[in-house]
């Protein structure tokens, strides 16, 4: 039987499904997060929230946790902590993928 990686999806790429009105976005972390995933709302409208799968990707020497957004109605989205405390704000524009980096 060959060796299996605890991580199996590493290097597994994303699809966006973006286009007109709908945009993504890519969060950086500097490492897992307690759940595995990553909670973000529209700015302002906590009740709203929705979360992704943390995932770590190749990057340079070493592995980055990334959060991939993949579909979201253009807008302001608030970043979320574990605690639901906004810690970034991002905007998203229709057709675009933004970026934040919290490392």
């Amino acid at each position: 039987m060959a060796p299996t990686s605890e991580s199996s999806d590493v290097g597994v790429s994303s699809l966006l499904d973006i286009g007109d009105d709908v945009g993504a976005f890519v969060v950086y972390l500097p490492g897992d997060t307690p759940s595995g995933e990553l909670e973000a709302c529209p700015a302002g409208r906590p009740a709203e929230r929705f979360h992704t799968g943390v995932h770590p990707r190749p990057a340079g020497d070493g592995t980055v946790h990334v959060a991939v957004f993949p579909q979201v109605v253009r807008g302001s989205y608030q970043v979320l902590d574990d605690a639901g405390i906004p810690v970034a704000l991002v905007q998203v524009t229709g057709g675009h993928v933004a970026e934040i980096d919290l490392r």
